[in-house]
């Protein structure tokens, strides 16, 4: 494999994902950003270069290297899932302030970010956002995709589905189960199970509205 990783993205989370790099001391093997119909290639950006995402075809026939989606929608989906089927390895990531059982599993290109804290028995999917000062207490499953926003709260037994994003500072009383491609507003509390592909908010949380597809949902 060639040595080193591209973190797909340029925005906020892209920069935050190359912090975390650097606190573990592995900023060195970051090699630049990754964009899709890039308008700002040549950049350099806290250090690190943004390319077009075309120049991994330069590692067509080469040793490819690693990558991370640090893209905060659960849209990336699509783009990460058509690199796996090239071929490309996805790095994961934790901070090392994180807090976590040594009961804990992480899937491949998983981000964890500073402050967050995971007990026993969690299983994170891969792909997974989890920003910082989320809390997950035990025996959660997180699928893949799944965005954890700041500090939401997912209490114990609480299962979550594919592509799921679950907004800043929303709860999650235990046992609760989160549909595929449920988005959870910011604040929620989330007191019963959510259907798959709804918008739920409020105190306690209510459906606001169904998404018939993936185009429809605003991230």
């Amino acid at each position: 494999m060639a040595k080193g990783t591209f973190i797909l993205g340029a925005g906020g989370m892209a920069r935050e994902t190359l912090d975390l790099y650097i606190d573990l001391g592995r900023g060195n093997d970051i090699l630049g950003f990754l964009e899709e119909n890039c308008k700002n290639a040549g950049l350099v950006l806290n250090g690190k270069p943004v390319h077009d995402i075309s120049l991994l075809g330069k590692f067509k026939d080469q040793v490819k290297p690693s990558l991370i989606g640090a893209i905060g929608s659960t849209k990336r989906k699509n783009l990460l899932g058509r690199l796996e089927k090239e071929g490309y390895r996805f790095d994961s990531v934790i901070h090392p302030s994180v807090i976590r059982s040594k009961w804990v599993s992480v899937g491949d290109g998983s981000i964890v970010a500073p402050g967050v804290i995971m007990m026993c028995q969690v299983n994170i999917g891969c792909h997974v956002i989890v920003n910082f000062g989320a809390r997950i207490a035990h025996d959660v499953k997180i699928g893949n995709y799944c965005t954890i926003s700041p500090g939401a709260k997912i209490m114990g037994r609480a299962s979550l589905s594919d592509e799921v994003f679950l907004g800043a500072n929303a709860t999650l009383i235990e046992g609760i189960t989160v549909g595929r491609g449920a988005i959870i507003a910011a604040g929620a509390v989330v007191t019963k199970d959510v259907p798959e592909m709804s918008l739920v908010a409020g105190v306690p949380a209510v459906v606001k509205k169904f998404y018939r597809s993936e185009e429809e949902k605003p991230w």
